[in-house]
């Protein structure tokens, strides 16, 4: 058995935010010795996108192949994406699985133009990856990263965040997903506003939605990177082996450096916290 995992099923190209292209990630990755690995890059699409409140900054940071707000005008972008990935596993002679990091949004109607849109793409997996907040009705959502140093200014905060985990745990509920990724990455915004004992009820319901559905979830290294702390966190990682969930390490890796990053690290985070249920496609 080998003692650091080998593969990584949390990446991402300049397809949409990464550094690197699809070759280069690839390149490096048998370079390190990954056995297989997984693409993950963002599919992120809600019908207002352009008018969240965090719009102004979201559109200066890869707007155009992040963030999009209609399904049947980026289809066939994610349709050569796919084919892409297919064409470089079949050249460079190595195991890669097309796979989706993808915002679960809670509107009426976006769930079934989802899944309508899914079935016209060839892919293997499908990552739970939320960096919105949204309101009750999920009409309005507002994007974590560009929340940092306003978050005063944001009204009614804390149900913008109840809100997050309850996405988080519809995900689970939907059947669609492999796996959970950063379920606290909201710790983003300071342990003042979402810290490891705050909100503790949300996460484990979102928890338990993991485990009724099969369904897993990640400690990522890029935590480590972010925070100076793996996400999730320390008592998280208590519940994930109490309730049995399917783990894997991820990198959640945007450059080449990044690939397997730390991985022996949170390889002994799993073993200090008991968590021996691991997931491999």
């Amino acid at each position: 058995m080998l003692k650091v995992q080998n593969f990584s099923y949390h990446n991402h190209t300049n397809f949409s935010d990464g550094k690197r292209s699809l070759e280069e990630m690839v390149a490096q990755a048998k370079k390190i010795g990954f056995c297989e690995m997984g693409i993950s890059d963002h599919m992120i699409i809600h019908k207002n996108m352009e008018q969240s409140p965090s719009w102004d900054m979201l559109r200066s940071r890869y707007a155009s192949t992040v963030y999009r707000n209609d399904f049947k005008s980026c289809l066939p972008d994610f349709q050569k994406h796919c084919e892409h990935i297919r064409q470089v596993s079949k050249k460079e002679n190595i195991k890669l699985y097309v796979g989706f990091e993808v915002d679960f949004f809670t509107y009426n109607g976006w769930l079934e133009e989802f899944k309508e849109f899914l079935s016209q793409l060839d892919y293997d997996y499908l990552v739970s990856g939320n960096h919105f907040m949204p309101n009750e009705s999920g009409e309005t959502i507002l994007n974590i990263d560009c929340l940092k140093g306003i978050t005063d200014t944001v009204k009614n905060l804390p149900e913008y965040i109840a809100n997050h985990f309850m996405a988080m745990k519809k995900s689970a509920e939907s059947g669609l997903y492999s796996f959970l990724a950063h379920i606290d990455y909201v710790r983003k915004l300071g342990d003042d506003i979402c810290g490891p004992e705050q909100y503790v009820e949300n996460k484990i319901e979102v928890l338990k939605a993991l485990q009724k559905n099969d369904m897993g979830i990640e400690i990522s290294t890029k935590g480590l990177r972010k925070i100076n702390d793996f996400f999730p966190c320390s008592q998280i990682l208590d519940k994930i082996a109490e309730f049995g969930i399917k783990t894997v390490i991820s990198d959640d890796a945007h450059n080449i450096d990044e690939l397997g990053c730390d991985f022996d690290k949170a390889e002994d985070a799993l073993k200090k916290h008991n968590i021996t249920h691991r997931l491999k496609f």
